[in-house]
């Protein structure tokens, strides 16, 4: 169902980035006593906060999918953790499709309808991510935490605040135009793309994007997409509350001035280590997700051995808990993975069949 060509792709850009994380980061006399030193107690407590993120998750998915199906007949919550597990096990993110013909087997909504949400999701995820990095920006000159970095950037503190801005406003301008064109308007233009096609084939394109702008289209107006991007806000300040307890088992605040100062830097740790996950990977965003948010942390002065150490703690406490519950999930409700990607698979194929060309 992946592909061998997608799977390819994403375990050489996992290999690739953990070979150079290795290669750069991770200095092997102090990593050792890193992880020894550190305090993992606060490990625990951290996974709440990550399952209060995954509850702003669900209630913004809530909010997308009304217009499609109103009240859903079933909870939510367990078809995030599912979709989370999910990708935590089979690459390119393979998650999302499978959260979304999970949903349609619990819900009357068609897995391409219930795809289009998702979409919408992760574009308020990145402008959410960028909003982040461009505050953390703004603070850190001002608090000093980046030293000589600063210093050395032409321009200084106005060009980096530009910096941190500009792909947020480039994004959010994406998504203004893609969420508020009209449905005929975008037909209109995907039909001039798939013209070269056969009729067949157009058909049965066109009728798939039909289905996908179902989702795409349920954030139609500026009020409605501002609730998608403040919904987008505690999910990723929930799961940046996780990634603060976890650096006090690190002591990671020794290594700043200030209490602002280290919330800056961990903003900045959530945006790029969750942002590296647009890039190939294997599952679970192994490779980019770490090389990443250390590479974040050791340009913000935090020293190798104590950035790789955090960054994989996080990644493995990430990892863990929620691809566990997503399997008991499954196998509470007399389902399993394999199952899904089953259906999954021949949901796909039938959709895929060319629509039969009339007859001349």
């Amino acid at each position: 169902m992946i592909g061998q060509r997608g799977f390819w792709l994403g375990f050489a850009g996992s290999a690739a980035f953990l070979a150079v994380f290795i290669f750069l980061f991770v200095d092997f006399d102090t990593i050792g006593d890193v992880m020894r030193d550190a305090n993992y107690a606060y490990v625990a407590p951290s996974l709440i906060f990550y399952f209060l993120a995954v509850q702003a998750r669900t209630m913004r998915w809530r909010f997308l999918l009304r217009p499609l199906i109103g009240k859903t007949r079933h909870a939510l919550y367990p078809v995030v953790v599912v979709g989370y597990m999910a990708n935590n096990l089979i690459p390119v993110r393979i998650g999302e499709l499978l959260r979304s013909y999970y949903l349609s087997l619990r819900e009357p909504v068609s897995a391409a309808g219930a795809l289009g949400t998702v979409a919408v999701e992760r574009a308020s995820d990145v402008l959410a991510l960028l909003f982040f990095l461009a505050v953390a920006w703004a603070f850190l000159p001002a608090t000093g935490a980046f030293g000589d970095f600063v210093d050395e950037v032409p321009g200084g503190t106005p060009v980096l605040a530009a910096v941190a801005l500009l792909p947020f406003l480039g994004v959010l301008s994406v998504v203004v135009v893609i969420t508020l064109a009209s449905r005929e308007t975008i037909l209109r233009f995907v039909a001039r793309i798939l013209s070269p096609l056969p009729a067949g084939l157009q058909a049965t394109a066109m009728r798939l994007a039909g289905s996908l702008l179902e989702g795409l289209t349920v954030v139609n107006s500026p009020k409605s997409l501002a609730v998608v991007f403040l919904y987008s806000l505690p999910v990723w300040a929930f799961e940046a509350a996780m990634y603060y307890l976890i650096a006090m088992g690190f002591d990671l605040g020794s290594q700043f001035g200030s209490e602002m100062e280290l919330i800056a830097v961990l903003l900045v740790f959530t945006a790029a280590a969750n942002l590296a996950g647009v890039l190939p990977s294997s599952a679970g965003s192994w490779g980019p997700f770490d090389f990443f948010g250390a590479a974040a942390l050791i340009a913000l002065g935090v020293p190798n051995g104590v950035a790789t150490g955090f960054a994989l703690t996080v990644h493995v406490s990430l990892w863990v808990p929620v691809t566990v519950l997503g399997a008991v999930l499954l196998l509470a409700d007399g389902s399993s993975l394999r199952k899904l990607m089953d259906g999954l698979k021949r949901d796909r194929e039938k959709a895929a069949k060319p629509t039969p060309e009339p007859m001349s």
